[in-house]
This record gives C-alpha cells, structure tokens and sequence, in this order.
C-alpha cells in the first residue's frame, strides 16, 4: 500500500527534488475511484486487498485458487489478464511458479491502461524486467515500484536504474520490530505447546 500511496503522489520524486534544493510539485493522482488489478490473492493479497478498498478502490483480484470472503465482497476475481485494461495500478504479489514467470510481460504491458502504474512486491520473475523498461521508456507505463527483482541485489547495469519514476526496495516489508516480536512469541507458544504435548 506504501509503494501504490508513492507511485500515485510521486512522493519520491518529491524527495528527491527536496534533497536537491528544489521545492517540486508533481501532480499526482488521487486513490479514490481508481481499480487496481490485484496478482494473487493469498494472505498477503486479501490484506492489501482491505486496504485498497479503505481508500475506496476498486480491486480485480486474479487467482486461480481464491475464493473472496465474506468480508472482501467487494473484490471481484477475474482469470489473468482479462480486464487489465481497466487498472491504473497492477499490484504483483504471487508466488513464483512456472505458470506465473513473466505474466507481467510485453503483451500484457500492450494491454493495459495508458499511464499504468506497476507495483511488484512477490517475486522478481513474474515481472519481464526487460519489457517493464521498454513500457516506462515509452510512457505507456507511468511509473513502477519494484520490491523485488529477476535478479538480486538488482545489477547495476538495469535499464530500470535509469528511470526517474522507479523506485526500489529491498523486500523488506515484514522486518519490523513488532513483527519480530509477534512472530517469535508465536514460534515460543507453538513450541512450547508441541513440546506439551510430546511430553504428556
């Protein structure tokens, strides 16, 4: 949600003038009213899912094997990439399987929205790195938010480097300290209750 928040407000290309002494105003997009093509609808996928839809987005969820719950009944799934034409934002967060290496490709990029702006933070290789370079030189796509690459750490010879409206990260989304410290009191309980149980 943080990357979907940059990429419409080009809040990095804000801070990047600040830095350089300028004082930018790029004209973003408001989030309101605007669809969001959704890859993957797991766990992480239904949490993004409830955000989006809390700034009052529309959301085209596609997997295969979802099922919406009761309580995102507002997402609506559709089999890949039918209606891609539709988003302002595709938003990755797949695995990676051999069905889903380079879905976001040359084609796919053709189909979409003038202006998309692309989000992935799954796995490097469904994204066609190559093509997503190509699509943001010509414009046809806006901008992208990459947390994750075909290749890590991303080389430094990507074209990707090269675009201003990129910007990058280290798939570093869960490294919080209270996710730390949720998930180990949840491995300590596990433990202790497996080990509870191996005793008695």
């Amino acid at each position: 949600m943080g990357y979907v928040i940059a990429l419409a407000r080009q809040t990095f290309e804000i801070d990047r003038g600040v830095r350089a002494g300028e004082w930018p105003k790029p004209r973003g997009i408001s989030l309101a009213g605007k669809t969001v093509a959704l890859v993957g609808f797991g766990d992480i996928g239904k949490n993004t899912a409830r955000r989006l839809l809390a700034a009052d987005m529309k959301v085209i969820a596609y997997d295969p094997c979802a099922q919406v719950p009761p309580e995102l009944a507002a997402v609506q799934m559709a089999p890949w990439p039918e209606r891609v034409e539709e988003a302002d934002f595709i938003v990755v967060n797949c695995a990676l399987t051999p069905s889903s290496h380079h879905m976001v490709n040359a084609e796919m990029l053709a189909r979409a929205k003038p202006g998309v702006r692309v989000v992935n933070v799954g796995r490097g290789p469904v994204v066609d790195e190559a093509a997503l370079a190509a699509a943001l030189q010509s414009d046809h796509v806006f901008s992208a938010a990459l947390d994750v690459f075909e290749e890590e750490p991303m080389p430094l010879d990507s074209p990707l480097r090269q675009h201003a409206r990129c910007v990058f990260g280290s798939h570093n989304a869960s490294n919080t300290a209270d996710a730390v410290v949720r998930t180990s009191e949840l491995a300590v309980s596990r433990l202790t209750g497996f080990l509870s149980l191996t005793v008695s």
